[in-house]
């Protein structure tokens, strides 16, 4: 069977907290998943994929549909028009109208968003869905599409969330293959030092550094709905083996992780590059800005082996929100970027004229050496601006970026960057009527 080598993403943190657009702890709109087949950086033999492509019908603000489609294709890059008229799989029921998810090889994994009383993996092939395996909660409970999580090795998946009472941080290890759960507990971050916050955001984000065996948890003090954040976060490195929290940083140049309340399952929100230096999208909020949501980006690091962040700081321009980061290799990242300034929906980012669910996004390639932001183009032109902070429309593959938009007067569709060449080509188009929401790669 061909193999394709990947570089695999690491995404991190469904988005903002106090800070608005992104996050259900502030009533923002942005999120997604550790998932993909993406856990790290480097390149990672795979097998034969085929494609997924979501998409929804009658959106709401927080990024719910009241129907959500998914269809496998062979290929991106074709120039094929598709359809989801009597064609595809309606999983509305069973993802509960979100693609919340953790995605790994064939499968997908997921709370149970019917009855939020067990674990569940799911197969969608030849556009059916299959029901693979299931196990019940353990002592620990979880929310449908909320939570972070981590893969330890091929078959061992760890989630975490704030309890209920969001006083503490609940772990749960389980076994891929069955659903079991293998262990759980708590991070005891409510009695641990090195940190002010007594009411934990909903999820969080976590990544897992194999060399030393850490699960690296992002989190903060969530004060509730339209109150103020304290303006940094922390991050805990965790043995991975006994789950105890080992040591707690703070971060205050900027004022969150880009992600909060669903951890990464439905948007990729941080990355490992070749070296293991884990890279962690943030967001902080426009000064003077008249609401949470109006934010510029930056990207920290943690460099590969040490348990701080060092000075690098990426992205410096402090304009544009960002919402999704993917990992391309040699030191390049590609961005989904919210800006009404820079798309025309809005003239001053600090109003929330422009914000909101208008055409406001675009996507650009980040030089993380040189902090160069380059906007894709095609034939001249840039790639039409997209609307939609709670999407997931791009990821990259052996040495190709595939870029989804939806553009407001024409057909959603894939662009190919290749990576050699530096050239963009057009791909598969979807016909009109349908959200674009989501892309990913599935082995077969």
């Amino acid at each position: 069977m061909k193999k394709i080598y990947s570089f695999l993403i690491m995404p991190f943190i469904g988005m903002a907290l106090s800070l608005g657009s992104c996050s259900d702890d502030n009533g923002g709109n942005n999120n997604s998943g550790n998932g993909g087949n993406n856990n790290g950086g480097g390149q990672e033999p795979i097998e034969q994929v085929h494609y997924d492509i979501w998409v929804g019908l009658d959106q709401n603000a927080m990024g719910r549909f009241g129907t959500l489609l998914v269809k496998n294709v062979n290929s991106l890059e074709s120039r094929d028009s598709i359809t989801f008229r009597g064609e595809g799989c309606d999983v509305t029921a069973t993802f509960g109208k979100t693609e919340s998810s953790i995605i790994r090889g064939q499968y997908y994994y997921a709370v149970d968003a019917v009855n939020e009383d067990r674990y569940v993996k799911y197969r969608i092939m030849n556009n059916q869905l299959e029901r693979v395996a299931e196990h019940p909660f353990g002592e620990n409970t979880y929310e449908a599409g909320k939570y972070t999580h981590v893969w330890l090795d091929d078959n061992t998946l760890v989630i975490l969330a704030a309890n209920g009472e969001a006083n503490e941080v609940l772990w749960t290890k389980l076994d891929a293959t069955t659903m079991n759960v293998l262990a759980e507990g708590n991070l005891g971050l409510a009695g641990h030092e090195g940190h002010d916050v007594t009411k934990f955001t909903t999820s969080g984000l976590a990544a897992y550094r194999a060399s030393d065996n850490k699960i690296i948890y992002a989190f903060k003090h969530n004060p509730g709905r339209k109150q103020t954040a304290p303006p940094y976060f922390y991050v805990a490195f965790i043995n991975a083996t006994d789950m105890t929290v080992e040591s707690i940083v703070k971060e205050a140049r900027a004022e969150e992780m880009a992600g909060s309340a669903y951890g990464e399952l439905r948007q990729h929100k941080m990355f490992f590059d070749e070296d293991e230096n884990l890279y962690i999208a943030c967001n902080t909020k426009i000064e003077g800005a008249e609401d949470n949501t109006c934010q510029y980006g930056s990207l920290l690091r943690i460099p590969a082996g040490k348990t701080d962040f060092d000075s690098y700081q990426g992205f410096r321009n402090k304009q544009g929100k960002i919402v999704t980061v993917d990992y391309m290799g040699d030191n390049k990242a590609l961005l989904y970027l919210q800006d009404p300034e820079h798309t025309g929906t809005g003239t001053d980012n600090s109003k929330y004229e422009g914000w909101g669910n208008g055409y406001n996004c675009y996507y650009a390639m980040l030089d993380l050496t040189t902090d160069e932001l380059t906007e894709f183009q095609y034939d001249g032109k840039p790639l039409p601006f997209c609307s939609g902070t709670f999407s997931q429309r791009s990821f990259v593959l052996g040495n190709k970026a595939f870029i989804g938009v939806n553009p407001e007067t024409s057909n959603p569709m894939v662009y190919v960057y290749d990576m050699d060449a530096k050239t963009v080509t057009p791909g598969i188009s979807i016909q009109e009527g349908y959200i674009f929401t989501r892309i990913n790669y599935i082995t077969d």
